[in-house]
């Protein structure tokens, strides 16, 4: 076989594994955004159309959950800029030569607290949402609370992405 003929069979086999792989990664693109159920799939649809799906909510109760959501979400704001600037302040005690033991135990205690807001304040969203439903969607609702620890698990480092 000569050169020509080897080095166009080489260049041709190339270029099928790249058009091969080009349409996998396109085509599996396309179906984690198509209503899959992988671990990005509440990250890109949102839990706010998961539950109001699931839930099969009505106009009215579209509305009341659009309220109950509006008013989590600043409250939640509120609980993680506080979580922030909390773990923030008990790491800042690193660079002290010689930190203050009751400072750090005080802080680790109001992060405690804080966390313990943040939870109670989850809880009482999803009461909240339950407060709305129908009787005929009260076994749904129990089936996305069994799903919850799933469905909105934080994928990622817990600082909010970063890498310190």
């Amino acid at each position: 076989m000569d050169r020509t003929k080897l080095l166009t069979i080489t260049v041709l086999g190339l270029l099928i594994i790249n058009i091969g792989t080009l349409s996998f990664l396109f085509f599996s693109s396309r179906s984690n955004h198509g209503g899959g159920h992988g671990p990005n799939h509440v990250m890109m649809e949102g839990p706010k159309k998961i539950i109001s799906e699931r839930l099969n909510f009505d106009a009215h109760q579209q509305e009341l959950f659009e309220k109950i959501v509006l008013e989590h979400k600043e409250q939640m704001h509120t609980l993680s800029t506080k979580a922030r600037h909390l773990h923030d302040e008990l790491f800042g005690l690193l660079k002290s030569e010689n930190f203050n033991a009751n400072l750090k135990d005080s802080l680790l205690n109001e992060i405690s607290v804080n966390q313990k807001n943040l939870d109670n304040l989850n809880f009482d969203h999803f009461q909240k949402i339950k407060s709305i439903c129908k009787p005929q969607q009260l076994s749904a609702y129990n089936e996305l609370i069994e799903e919850l620890g799933h469905l909105f698990k934080r994928e990622g480092p817990p600082n909010g992405g970063r890498h310190d």
